[in-house]
């Protein structure tokens, strides 16, 4: 993955700018949550508290990415 470059970003029309991103949430949601499915202990209350916000959070922002580029 490539770093953000604000120089490059200001060049590149705003909705590839806000895909670029949610992109960004997408892929750090994911990583949290394999991070979370690979544990080697089972999930306490607190895990499963975190698991459940972090797959709201890439289910809406997977929606979002949908909607933009439809």
């Amino acid at each position: 993955m490539m770093d953000f470059d604000p120089v490059v970003s200001v060049q590149l029309p705003l909705s590839e700018r806000v895909l670029d991103r949610l992109a960004d949430i997408l892929f750090a949601s994911d990583e949290i949550l394999d991070m979370i499915g690979t544990q080697p202990r089972y999930p306490d209350e607190s895990t499963l508290d975190v698991e459940k916000s972090v797959r709201r959070v890439y289910n809406q922002v997977n929606d979002l990415m949908k909607k933009l580029t439809d």
